[in-house]
């Protein structure tokens, strides 16, 4: 399948391009942005323009996106669904914008999109996200796109040498059981 753009009322999801390499180093070099993320900041413009060519070898397993202001087509962020588990179709959601965009709902916007697709145009039945406890932000977000909080996990991750707990949220492709 091949990697189409996803249109939300705010917010354009496209394909990385070798030209974005400016734009994804100014968001992803800023150690505020990345402070929860998975990855650090970057330093210099060739680890962005390698991360951009791996977005390219994506589909079937990685959908990453640029995430882009829809007035302007700037480029704000990126967010991405991996399938984790194609087996049992299960995937997880992730997000990181520019600082400076922040607050305006893109994320929760980019989020929706990609859970979206990834229930009615991948055929996932679950899809999870991780998030540290201490981002309030994320987790508003993640409650925001209707997924909900599963639980703990207590010295998950590993950041700049501390071990740090991620709440783990999910969503599914049906309601949610009533006696769960």
């Amino acid at each position: 399948m091949e990697l189409r753009p996803l249109r939300g009322a705010r917010v354009v999801l496209r394909p990385f391009r070798a030209e974005d390499v400016t734009a994804v180093l100014a968001y992803a070099s800023d150690i505020e942005v990345t402070r929860h993320l998975e990855w650090d900041a970057y330093d210099d413009p060739a680890t962005a323009a390698a991360f951009i060519r791996s977005t390219h070898s994506g589909p079937p397993a990685w959908w990453a996106y640029a995430v882009t202001d829809r007035e302007t087509g700037a480029l704000v962020g990126g967010a991405d669904l991996r399938v984790v588990s194609a087996h049992d179709r299960r995937g997880e959601v992730g997000y990181g914008l520019a600082r400076s965009h922040w607050g305006k709902g893109y994320a929760a916007e980019a989020a929706g999109l990609l859970v979206r697709f990834g229930f009615e145009r991948l055929g996932l039945v679950r899809i999870q996200a991780l998030c540290a406890v201490d981002n309030v932000r994320s987790l508003r977000t993640l409650e925001r796109v209707g997924m909900r909080r599963e639980g703990r996990l207590v010295n998950y991750r590993l950041k700049h040498g501390r071990l740090g707990d991620h709440f783990l949220y999910a969503a599914t492709s049906r309601p949610w059981d009533v006696d769960a």
